[in-house]
């Protein structure tokens, strides 16, 4: 019983709330999604090392990193703003856009195929999408950055210029585009 309790605990403080390329390292790469099977459409990192670089880059391009779970309702809630962003920072042209959106999947390795895989190919966002599937969060949520408890949503921007992050949901998208300008984003 004290284990259930332990575990229901865990869950809790995990689901939804807790604890900072063009990289100069090496670019990120998920050697690792073979392990999970290879018609996963996205990247999945099975540690935190692997996903690394992609906090790493120093470029003029600004980054918009959200840490998110398709278990997570506030999460759910908020992502419709993140497409929204990746709409109006669209480039058709082929050109270097200079707002790249990446979404973060901390969904559970066991729930990739079952939820994440059709969530993500409904709205089209394959390109955009990682796993994340480290489950040893204490040990990685400070390098992302140390303003994060381990709350999810979470969203990291940044740039050459500067870093800002915002836990929890967004009010709306004005909230994410003054995130965006707030470090020198440009639309």
């Amino acid at each position: 019983m004290k284990i259930m309790l332990h575990l229901a605990a865990a869950a809790i403080f995990f689901s939804c709330s807790a604890k900072t390329p063009d990289a100069p390292a090496a670019t990120a790469t998920a050697t690792s999604a073979n392990v999970l099977n290879d018609s996963i459409p996205f990247p999945v990192y099975m540690s935190y090392g692997e996903f690394e670089p992609h906090l790493q880059h120093s470029n003029d391009t600004t980054y918009v990193i959200n840490f998110w779970a398709t278990w997570c309702k506030p999460c759910v809630e908020e992502f419709p703003l993140f497409e929204q962003l990746i709409s109006a920072t669209a480039n058709p042209t082929g050109e270097s856009n200079p707002i790249k959106v990446l979404l973060v999947s901390m969904d559970f390795p066991k729930d990739i195929h079952r939820k994440l895989i059709p969530f993500v190919a409904e709205r089209k966002l394959e390109r955009h999408v990682v796993a994340l599937a480290d489950l040893d969060y204490n040990a990685w949520i400070d390098k992302v950055s140390t303003e994060w408890d381990g709350a999810i949503p979470f969203t990291l921007v940044y740039n050459k210029n500067g870093r800002a992050v915002k836990s929890g949901e967004m009010a709306d998208y004005r909230e994410l585009a003054k995130l965006v300008e707030g470090v020198g984003g440009k639309f």
